[in-house]
């Protein structure tokens, strides 16, 4: 077989194995991206019909475009209803889960350093970088298994904005640290001011963007080029904000939630007309989310391999992760509705994905001393998150529907003797 007959027959292996983890997902809740991890694995280190080196020149662009198909999925499925409701205590717990994962990710990367498993040039920026690119759940795993689990909106909402908001930390707080570490004009900026400028500039440029897409989309609603027009825009914006300088990670999330929720938006300043991305548009992105997020998690699984002290590193930090995550969880939901198998669901939406992969092919590619094996670190996290919650998640979604229903059978009883005391007093 020839390597484009060879290449053709990967590609399509790709595409039917993902298709079917997704099958597999929907009756298992076992992530789909195991399975993509997996045939990476065959591959690349097992296989060798591919080499780090050469996925190591596409990183890069395949990186971008990720990005932004991911985060403009992510933004454009909220619904600003919920956004609203759940935004404050979303808020709260990416900011908590964020701030302690990267808090525990490095100091342990410190500890790690001082015991010779990473270069003794590792400093606590670097370890604030690795905090950074592995501080946030995944939007792109964790929304989806919260909505095939049939997991009751008020988690679903608060995990699933979670993710979204911490995808946008771990993009910000890694490209300002990157920066800083790089001090490409000289004198490092000072991280909190280029963190707030970031957030700024994404936002304020993402939001005026998709305002002023709304009235092309009109333009465009019968058009078959509707959707191809939108990614274009989203390219460019990209761009534009990177440019900038702010978080294109951000503007593009900010694009999404505007454009996802035109209708609403329409109706709440006044405009009759409907407003909205259309079956077309949202079909076509979401066949393109997912031969996106194929290819990535097939490249993450390829890319894997030695160094393997790194490696091992990496699969170390899942479950501090979930450590990390587990307290603040509890500390946000505490008193607040919600019971133990609602908590129990929430702490176990640890999975790092597409966000984290990315972000770590970014330090060595602006030259950064000491991160040239970050990927393999980070990836190996990826792979011990995941994990965690293929194992964990099915069985506390399982524990939740046994305790609804056994609260179902409960009620009735109650009601049945409350009805049978005389006078109303309570039979006990």
């Amino acid at each position: 077989m020839g390597s484009v007959e060879l290449f053709l027959v990967a590609i399509a292996a790709v595409f039917v194995i993902g298709a079917a983890g997704e099958l597999v997902f929907q009756r298992t809740q076992i992530p789909d991206v195991l399975w993509l991890i997996a045939v990476g694995v065959l591959v690349g280190p097992v296989g060798g019909l591919v080499t780090r080196e050469q996925l190591s020149q596409i990183a890069p662009y395949f990186a971008a475009i990720t990005l932004v198909v991911v985060l403009f999925e992510g933004g454009s499925n909220l619904r600003l209803s919920d956004v609203s409701r759940a935004a404050p205590r979303s808020t709260l717990l990416a900011l908590l889960t964020f701030g302690a994962s990267a808090a525990l990710v490095a100091v342990a990367a410190q500890a790690a350093r001082a015991a010779g498993w990473l270069p003794p040039g590792w400093t606590w920026t670097h370890g604030a970088l690795l905090g950074c690119i592995l501080g946030g759940s995944s939007s792109i795993i964790v929304m989806p298994a919260m909505a095939v689990a049939r997991v009751p909106a008020r988690v679903a909402n608060l995990v699933g904005l979670e993710s979204a908001f911490t995808d946008a930390f771990c993009v910000v707080g890694a490209a300002t640290l990157i920066e800083v570490l790089s001090a490409a004009h000289g004198i490092a900026p000072s991280p909190g001011a280029a963190l707030a400028r970031a957030f700024g500039l994404g936002a304020g440029l993402g939001v005026i963007a998709g305002l002023g897409w709304l009235f092309v989309l009109r333009v465009l609603r019968a058009s078959e080029h509707a959707y191809t027009m939108t990614l274009a825009a989203l390219f460019v914006l990209y761009v534009a904000i990177q440019a900038a300088g702010g978080s294109a990670a951000l503007g593009i999330l900010a694009f999404g939630l505007v454009v996802g929720n035109a209708d609403a938006i329409g109706r709440r300043v006044g405009y009759a007309r409907r407003l909205d991305l259309g079956r077309l548009v949202r079909g076509l992105h979401g066949e393109v989310t997912f031969m996106v997020k194929s290819f990535f998690f097939t490249f993450l699984g390829a890319m894997m391999g030695p160094p393997w002290t790194p490696f091992a590193l990496g699969l170390a930090f899942g479950p501090l992760l979930l450590a990390a995550r587990a307290p603040m969880v509890a500390l946000v939901m505490a008193g607040r509705g919600f019971d133990g198998a609602d908590r129990g669901i929430a702490t176990l939406a640890v999975p790092r994905g597409m966000a984290a992969g990315v972000l770590a092919t970014l330090p060595a590619a602006a030259g950064i001393p000491g991160t040239e094996a970050l990927p393999a670190l980070v990836f190996a996290c990826v792979l011990s998150t995941i994990v965690l919650f293929a194992i964990g998640f099915p069985l506390a979604r399982r524990g939740a529907a046994a305790g609804g229903e056994a609260d179902a059978e409960a009620a009735p009883a109650t009601g049945a003797a409350g009805a049978a005391a005389p006078g109303g007093e309570d039979p006990r």
